[in-house]
């Protein structure tokens, strides 16, 4: 109940407050409205108060307005009284706008009112509206940058392809055009060559039969690399693993191997198959930089959540200048080979979720470190 003291508070309040303020009775008639809902709608006081407040919605609100009143009487479920919400609004020009909502119900004794206050916000939609088109602008934006980024990978991935392609022409080209060459030779000597000793026409017969051997592997290579299936990982030990590979390698007697594998080396997660052919070629790689014989020495650790297997010679090192390239396919620092045997090395393990590294040893030779993944109970 408001007492006559209170007006004078109640008036301030109305004339100063911000946003419009609106009270009606239970019929949905105006009963009392403040300056700012003078401002916001464009009517004179007279033209709102004593008038049904559904004036001021357009349509549908409009039409159901009153029925949202009578059924709040009826059942006493209120859809909107304590609940703000975004509705619209229509000023005497016509336009019609956005506005928040709060509704309270307030207890005179003429019975039940309800005072609802609206805040205009159509700056508020207005902005929020730009930032969404922003947004969706931006989102074009970066889909078109997307596809632009895709279609660059695509070329540039085409173009690594073509780059591949022109090293591998290049390889084959080199490893194949010597046999081939010898074999040209041999060729026109049997074909022409008359009364020669059969010893003499044998050889020939042997050179040829060796250069399409050579040809032969370097093919069988290219396809082994090509379609290297995938692994078959399981729970496994490393130290019987490369032990295996040390007995299986026909080794000169002016070789050593030092094999040193702590007791207490996690097993691997790998194909012990393929992984046998990383240690192969390191193996050989390690004699093949020792031509005149020497120690090569393995050993293995734990680190960082891999076994390590490090297989280190004592030959002359990595020159600085080929360092960088080592372990590119078909990149070769011997007179013979294209350079598949790192290049194995390196699909092999990236199937096996391991990977290699190479350094030169401080004094002499160079050091290949295998990181093969834990086994993970």
């Amino acid at each position: 109940m408001i007492q006559d003291h209170d007006h004078s508070l109640l008036a301030a309040i109305l004339a100063t407050a911000v946003d419009a303020i609106i009270v009606i009775d239970d019929g949905g008639i105006v009963r009392v409205i403040n300056d700012a809902t003078v401002r916001m709608f464009g009517y004179s006081e007279s033209e709102i108060v004593g008038q049904n407040i559904s004036m001021l919605m357009p349509s549908p609100y409009r039409d159901e307005h009153d029925g949202y009143l009578r059924d709040y009487q009826r059942t006493g479920i209120a859809k909107i009284i304590g609940i703000g919400r975004e509705v619209q609004a229509r000023r005497k020009d016509g336009t019609v706008f956005p506005i928040n909502l709060a509704v309270s119900e307030v207890k005179m004794k003429e019975g039940r009112w309800f005072a609802g206050i609206i805040h205009d916000v159509t700056e508020t939609k207005r902005t929020r509206d730009e930032l969404a088109a922003l947004n969706d602008q931006l989102e074009e934006r970066v889909r078109e940058k997307t596809r632009e980024l895709e279609a660059a990978q695509a070329d540039l991935v085409k173009a690594e392809r073509f780059a591949t392609l022109g090293k591998v022409a290049g390889g084959i080209a080199h490893e194949i055009r010597n046999p081939l060459s010898v074999i040209r030779t041999s060729t026109y000597f049997l074909r022409h060559a008359n009364d020669q000793p059969e010893a003499k026409r044998q050889s020939h017969l042997d050179r040829i039969e060796r250069q399409v051997t050579m040809i032969d592997n370097v093919v069988t290579a290219l396809v082994d690399v090509a379609r290297l299936p995938e692994p078959s990982v399981v729970r496994c030990d490393v130290a019987s693993v490369v032990v295996a590979v040390n007995q299986s390698l026909e080794t000169p007697d002016t070789f050593k191997i030092d094999q040193r594998h702590p007791e207490t080396l996690p097993p691997a997660k790998i194909d012990p198959n393929q992984v046998s052919i990383v240690f192969q070629n390191l193996l050989r790689n390690a004699m093949d930089a020792m031509p005149d014989g020497g120690l090569v020495q393995i050993s293995s650790r734990e680190e960082n959540g891999f076994v390590v297997v490090r297989v280190t010679d004592h030959g002359p090192g990595i020159p600085p200048e080929n360092m960088d390239r080592i372990l590119e396919p078909l990149y070769s620092t011997k007179t013979r080979g294209m350079g598949l045997g790192l290049a194995i090395c390196m699909v092999i393990l990236q199937k096996n979720d391991g990977h290699l590294t190479v350094r030169n040893q401080p004094n002499a030779g160079a050091a290949f470190e295998v990181h093969l993944p834990i086994f993970d109970e």
